[in-house]
C-alpha cells in the first residue's frame, strides 16, 4: 500500500513538473504568429470547421484550420507561412458545411470590444488559436472529402436542427445547446435569466448532465458484468463528446464527472481529479486562463472537499434526498462563487433554490431531448415533452429572478480577496490540515478574513471617486458612461450592433464592475440604430431612473423602436428632450441638454446636444449632429468633445470647431469600419485647433477623469488594462 501511494504521488509529481516545463515554454500565441503578415493578399487551405458555419444576408463566415498558408505576390504564392492556427474567413456567397477549401483573401486582425468588464476576447482567440481573419475572400477551390471529425460535427448539426424543428425555435436552442454544446444561438433575455438564476452552466453541455448521462447509461446497461459495462459507459459517453464536436468545454465535463463517479475513495478522487486537471493542462496549457476550465474544476473540487462540510450543517432533519441535493448544490456553489464574482462582478443569491428546483426538471428534459433526437418513431413526441417541461422551468426561473435582491453585484475586487475567501473556506470546513490551530486561533482567522472581505467590498461600493466620463468601446456607435464622486450613474446613447447585443453584454457589464444595476439618467440621442440599438437590453438588466428621448420626427423603423424602449423602460420617468432642461447628477455636477431642435425632424440633425459641466472640466455629447445644424450653434468653450457622426467630414467643422476649442476630441467608431471613419479632413482639422484626439476603434474604452485642481486626464484600456495617455501638444 505504501509503495503504491509513493507511485501515484511520484506520477503527480511528474505531471506537475511537466506542466511548469509546458507553461514556461509556451509559444507566441497565434495572432503574434500572423502580426507580420497583417494586411497582405493571402492564400489558405484548410478545413471548415460545420459547427461554425453562418449564413447571413448573402455572406458566410466559418472558422477554417489551417493546412498551409502563403503570401500571395502579383498573384503568385510565395514560400508558405509557418502557421497551422485556425483563422476566421468571411465571403460573399456559399461556403460547404464540410470539406477542404481553398481560398484567396486578405489577411487582417481580429475585431474586438476592449471595456472594463467585457468579454476577454484575446484571450478567447489565444486559447481558440485563432490568429487573424481573411476577408474579402473568394473560394478558389473544394476538396468535398468530409474527414471524421467533420462527420461528428455535421451529425451534430443535423440533430440540434431537428431538435430545434420538433421542439420549436424558442426552447429548442435552449435544449440543442443543452445536450450537443454550443448556446451561440440564444437570445440575450434567455441567456440573462439563466445567469441571474446561477444555471449559467447549464446552457452548454455541463458536467451534472453527463454526470447524469452516465446514470442513466450504467442502470441500461447492468446485466452487462461492471468491468465491462464501465468500459462500455466510457466508450459512449467518449462518443457522445466527439458528437458534441470535441469542445473544450466538454471534454473537461467528460474528466471532471469520470473523476467524480468513479475516482475511489475521497482521498483518491482528489489526487485523480488534480492529476486529471494537471493532464489537461499539459495537453493545452492554455486551458489555464480559460474561465470555463477554471469553473469546471472549482465545482469539481468543491464537491471533493466541500461536500462533508455542507452535510454537517444542513439539518438532520431534513430528507435524505432533499439533504443530499442541497449539500451537493451549496458545495458546488461556495466553490465557484469568489470567481464569478471577479470575473462577473455579481453572484445569484437565489441558485441554491434554482439549483435545487430547476435542475432536475431541466436535466429531465435533457435527456428526454437526447432520446427523442436519436428515435425516428417516437422523438417528435419526446422533444414536445422536453419542450414543455423547459417552457415550465423559463416560468419559474423568471419568478425567482424577479424577486427583489435575486442578484447581488459586487463590482470590482482585488485579487487578494480571492485568496482570503478560499482560505476562509478552508478554515469552516475544518480541513485536516488545519487540525495543528487551536480552537481559538481558527476563530481568531476566520474573524479575520471575514473583517478583511467585508471591509474590501464595502470600501469598494463607497469609497470616493473623481469625476469620470467613460466613452465604451462599442464599434460603429456611441455610447458614454458618467460616473459622479458619489456614484451617480448618467448613459448617453447605447451604441447598437446587428450581431451583438451591446447592451447586455458591453453596457451592462461594464456598470457590473462599478458595482451598480442602476442608471440614474439615461438620454438617447436619436434613434439611429448605432445609437439606440444596446437600450431595449440594458433596460432590461439594469434600473432606469429617468429615460429621455430625442424630439425626432418617427419613421416607422424609428416608431417601433420607441414603442420597444417604452415597453421595456417599466418603472423610469420617462422625457421628451428639449433644450435647456438639466439633471444634477451630483454636488456641482450638471447634465445640461444645450440644444434640442425646436421642432421634430428626421435623421442625425434630431441629435440631442448634451453637456457635462462640473467646476473641474466639461464634456459636449453631439450624436450624429452635422455641419448644417453645427453652423446655427452659438457654444462656449468645452474642455472634451465627444466628436460628431464618429469623425465623419460632414461634422466637426472649423467653424465649430473654433467655438468649442476642445482640449481633448474623443472618435467613436468601430476598427475598419467600411464608412472610413474617422475621415482624414477631421483629423486634419483637430490638429489646426491643438485639440489631442483619442479612438475608440484603435485604444479601445476611453475614460477621461476630472480632478480637483488638476484638470483632466485621460486613460484607454487597449491592452485590457488602463493605460495613462499622455498627449506632446498639451
Amino acid at each position: 500500500m505504501e509503495k503504491s501511494r509513493k507511485i501515484r504521488l511520484l506520477l503527480l509529481a511528474c505531471v506537475l513538473a511537466l506542466l511548469a516545463f509546458r507553461l514556461l515554454t509556451l509559444p507566441p500565441s497565434a495572432e503574434q504568429q500572423l502580426a507580420a503578415y497583417m494586411g497582405r493578399q493571402v492564400l489558405l487551405t484548410g478545413d471548415i470547421e460545420p459547427l461554425s458555419v453562418r449564413d447571413s444576408g448573402g455572406f458566410t463566415s466559418a472558422v477554417v484550420r489551417c493546412r498551409r498558408l502563403e503570401v500571395l505576390h502579383g498573384g503568385e504564392a510565395s514560400a508558405p507561412v509557418p502557421y497551422t492556427g485556425r483563422l476566421r474567413v468571411s465571403l460573399q456567397g456559399s461556403l460547404p458545411e464540410a470539406g477542404r477549401v481553398e481560398l484567396s483573401g486578405t489577411l487582417e486582425e481580429l475585431v474586438s470590444l476592449r471595456n472594463p468588464g467585457g468579454f476577454d476576447a484575446q484571450a478567447y482567440n489565444r486559447v481558440q488559436e485563432l490568429g487573424g481573419r481573411v476577408s474579402r475572400a473568394q473560394l478558389v477551390r473544394v476538396q468535398p472529402r468530409v474527414l471524421w471529425w467533420q462527420r461528428f460535427a455535421l451529425w451534430n448539426k443535423r440533430l440540434s436542427q431537428s431538435i430545434e424543428q420538433a421542439a420549436g425555435k424558442e426552447y429548442g436552442a435552449l435544449l440543442s445547446g443543452m445536450v450537443l454544446g454550443g448556446s451561440g444561438r440564444l437570445d440575450e433575455e434567455t441567456r440573462e435569466l439563466f445567469t441571474n438564476n446561477g444555471l449559467a452552466h447549464l446552457l452548454s453541455v455541463s458536467g451534472t448532465h453527463l454526470l447524469l448521462l452516465t446514470g442513466l447509461l450504467l442502470a441500461v446497461l447492468r446485466p452487462v458484468p461492471l468491468p465491462w459495462r464501465r468500459l462500455s459507459v466510457v466508450a459512449l459517453l467518449m462518443a457522445y463528446a466527439a458528437l458534441c464536436g470535441l469542445r473544450p468545454p466538454v471534454l473537461r465535463a467528460l474528466v471532471m464527472s469520470s473523476v467524480l463517479l468513479l475516482g475511489g475513495s475521497g482521498v483518491e478522487r482528489g489526487r485523480l481529479l488534480l492529476l486529471a486537471a494537471a493532464g489537461l493542462l499539459c495537453w493545452q496549457p492554455l486551458w489555464l486562463q480559460d474561465i470555463g476550465f477554471q469553473l469546471s474544476f472549482a465545482a469539481a473540487a468543491g464537491l471533493l472537499w466541500l461536500l462533508p462540510a455542507c452535510k454537517r450543517v444542513l439539518p438532520e432533519a431534513l430528507p435524505e434526498p432533499v439533504s443530499e441535493g442541497l449539500a451537493v448544490t451549496l458545495a458546488a456553489q461556495l466553490a465557484v462563487l469568489p470567481l464569478e464574482v471577479y470575473y462577473f462582478h455579481q453572484f445569484s443569491l437565489i441558485a441554491l433554490v434554482s439549483n435545487i428546483l430547476l435542475v432536475p426538471v431541466l436535466e429531465l428534459a435533457a435527456q428526454l431531448a437526447l432520446v427523442g433526437a436519436v428515435l425516428p418513431v417516437l422523438g417528435a413526441w419526446l422533444l414536445q415533452a422536453a419542450a414543455w417541461l423547459t417552457a415550465q422551468v423559463v416560468v419559474q426561473a423568471r419568478f425567482f429572478a424577479g424577486l427583489p435582491w435575486s442578484t447581488l453585484v459586487v463590482g470590482e475586487l482585488p485579487a487578494y480577496c480571492l485568496l482570503l475567501y478560499y482560505a476562509l473556506l478552508a478554515l469552516l470546513a475544518d480541513f485536516g490540515w488545519l487540525q495543528l490551530l487551536r480552537n481559538a486561533e481558527r476563530r481568531v482567522a476566520i474573524g479575520c478574513c471575514v473583517l478583511l472581505l467585508a471591509a474590501t467590498v464595502l470600501y469598494q461600493q463607497y469609497r470616493p471617486l473623481p469625476l469620470a466620463c467613460y466613452f465604451l468601446d462599442v464599434g460603429q456607435g456611441d455610447c458614454a458612461v458618467v460616473v459622479t464622486p458619489s456614484h451617480r450613474i448618467a448613459v448617453i446613447d447605447t451604441g447598437g450592433l446587428q450581431n451583438l447585443s451591446t447592451g447586455a453584454r458591453v453596457v451592462a457589464p461594464f456598470l457590473r464592475t462599478l458595482g451598480k444595476r442602476e442608471i440614474d439618467v439615461l438620454l438617447v440621442s436619436h434613434y439611429d440604430y448605432d445609437h439606440v440599438g444596446g437600450a431595449v437590453d440594458l433596460l432590461r438588466q439594469v434600473r432606469v431612473k429617468t429615460l429621455v428621448l430625442p424630439n425626432e420626427a418617427l419613421t416607422e423603423e424609428s416608431s417601433k423602436m420607441r414603442q420597444r424602449l417604452l415597453a421595456a423602460a417599466q418603472g423610469a420617468q420617462v422625457q421628451l428632450a428639449a433644450s435647456g432642461m438639466r439633471y444634477d447628477l451630483d454636488a456641482g455636477v450638471e447634465l445640461t441638454l444645450v440644444d434640442v431642435p425646436p421642432e421634430a425632424v428626421a435623421g442625425n440633425e434630431a441629435s440631442t446636444l448634451a453637456a457635462l459641466v462640473c467646476a473641474q472640466g466639461s464634456v459636449l455629447f453631439t450624436g450624429d449632429m452635422g455641419a448644417e445644424r453645427e453652423r446655427w450653434l452659438e457654444l462656449a468653450h468645452y474642455d472634451v468633445l465627444k466628436a460628431g457622426h464618429h469623425g465623419s467630414r460632414y461634422s466637426s467643422s472649423p467653424e465649430f470647431l473654433q467655438q468649442v476649442q476642445p482640449e481633448l476630441t474623443v472618435l467613436s467608431c468601430g476598427r475598419g469600419n467600411r464608412y472610413g471613419h474617422p475621415h482624414a479632413e477631421t483629423l486634419e482639422r483637430l490638429r489646426d485647433v491643438g485639440s489631442a484626439v483619442a479612438r475608440t476603434d484603435e485604444q479601445g474604452c476611453v475614460k477621461v477623469v476630472f480632478d480637483e485642481g488638476s484638470g483632466w486626464r485621460c486613460y484607454v484600456y487597449g491592452e485590457m488594462r488602463w493605460q495613462r495617455l499622455q498627449f506632446n501638444n498639451l
